[in-house]
C-alpha cells in the first residue's frame, strides 16, 4: 500500500566566456575565474519547461552578462517589449547584488576567491493559462546579506528609503518593477561538480495570454514519467543519497521519499509534499522545474531547523 498522500547593450571586456573546468578549483584569480566556470549542462529549453541556467562572472561584468543572458533565454517567446526590458533590468540588479554578497564589488585586494558557488542565473516558466509567469533567480553561495562584517539571514527591506549601499536601491529597483513579486529562500547550486548551499533572490513577472509560450502552453506528464525526472533533479543538485521511491502504475501514482522528514506524493496531474511549518504544498505536474525548486529549498530548511535544535 502506498502512503497516504536594465540594459546598455554592451558587452564588457572580462565578461562571460566558454564555461568550463572543475566546479571544485579553490582560489582562482578573479580575472580567471570565469574561464574555469562549471560547465552548463544540456537543458530543455525555458518554453519547453526546462531551466535556463548559467554561471555568472565573479567581477563588475556579472551585470551585464545577466542582461544577455535574459535576452537569451527569452527569445522567441513573444514577451512584450516593456517587459523584456523590465526582466533585463531587475536581473541585471540581482546580479550585481551577488558582488556585495560576496563582501566587496570588486574583491578589494583579495584578488583570490573561491570558484565552488560560482553565482548563477535560472530562468523558468511557472504556472500556466493566465497564471502562467516567468520566474527568475539569482543564487549565490552566501546564506544571508552583509551588513558590516557580519552575514544575516534576514531580507533587506526595500520599503525603507535609507537602505545602505548598492545593494538596497537595487532591491527598490526590483521590487517597484516586479510589483512586489520577489523574495529569497534556501537552495542549492545547479552547476558544477559541488552543489553548494547558498539562497537564490528571485522574481516574477506574470506573462500576457496573448505570448506564444502562454497559447501553446506544456505538455501533461504521467506520475511515473514526473517522478523519475524530479528523482533525477534532486540527484543533480546533491540531495538524492537517501531517496527512495514507490511506483503504482495502474492508479498513476508515485511517492518519492526524499529523506525521513520530507516525502512528496505524486498523482492525477498533481504533486504535493508537506513544508516544514506543518503545511502542504501542492502543484501541477507541468510546473516540475519549480516544483524541484521548492523541494530543495524545504530540504535546506529542514536542514537549518536540525542544525539549531
Amino acid at each position: 500500500m502506498l502512503p497516504s498522500p536594465a540594459d546598455s547593450g554592451e558587452d564588457r571586456p572580462g565578461g562571460p566566456g566558454p564555461p568550463s573546468g572543475d566546479g571544485g578549483l579553490m582560489a582562482a584569480p578573479v580575472a580567471d575565474a570565469f574561464a574555469v566556470a562549471p560547465q552548463v549542462p544540456t537543458q530543455l529549453s525555458v518554453r519547453s519547461g526546462g531551466c535556463f541556467a548559467r554561471p555568472l562572472p565573479l567581477d563588475g561584468s556579472c551585470a551585464g552578462a545577466a542582461r544577455r543572458f535574459f535576452r537569451e533565454a527569452v527569445a522567441g517567446m513573444g514577451m512584450p517589449g516593456d517587459l523584456v526590458h523590465d526582466g533585463i533590468t531587475m536581473a541585471s540588479e540581482l546580479a550585481a547584488n551577488t558582488m556585495h554578497a560576496q563582501g566587496n564589488v570588486e574583491f578589494g585586494s583579495n584578488r583570490l576567491r573561491p570558484v565552488t558557488g560560482f553565482p548563477e542565473l535560472w530562468i523558468y516558466l511557472r504556472g500556466t493559462g493566465a497564471r502562467c509567469e516567468l520566474v527568475c533567480k539569482v543564487y549565490d553561495s552566501q546564506p544571508g546579506w552583509r551588513t558590516g562584517d557580519l552575514y544575516t539571514g534576514e531580507l533587506p527591506d526595500p520599503t525603507k528609503h535609507a537602505l545602505e549601499g548598492v545593494n538596497g536601491r537595487g532591491l527598490q529597483v526590483v521590487n517597484g518593477l516586479s510589483a512586489g513579486q520577489w523574495g529569497y529562500h534556501p537552495t542549492r547550486a545547479r552547476l558544477g561538480s559541488w552543489k553548494v548551499p547558498g539562497k537564490a533572490v528571485w522574481f516574477s513577472l506574470r506573462l500576457p495570454p496573448a505570448c506564444d509560450v502562454v497559447r501553446s502552453g506544456r505538455p501533461r506528464m504521467s506520475a511515473a514519467r514526473a517522478v523519475d525526472e524530479l528523482e533525477a533533479m534532486l540527484t543533480g543538485r546533491g540531495i538524492g543519497g537517501r531517496m527512495v521511491r514507490v511506483d503504482e502504475p495502474a492508479v498513476d501514482m508515485a511517492v518519492l521519499s526524499v529523506r525521513r522528514d520530507l516525502t512528496v506524493w505524486l498523482r492525477s496531474c498533481t504533486v504535493s509534499w508537506k513544508k516544514p511549518d506543518g503545511s502542504y504544498e501542492r502543484r501541477e505536474l507541468s510546473d516540475l522545474e519549480d516544483v524541484a525548486e521548492q523541494i530543495v529549498c524545504t530540504h535546506e530548511e529542514l536542514d537549518a531547523t536540525g542544525a539549531r535544535a
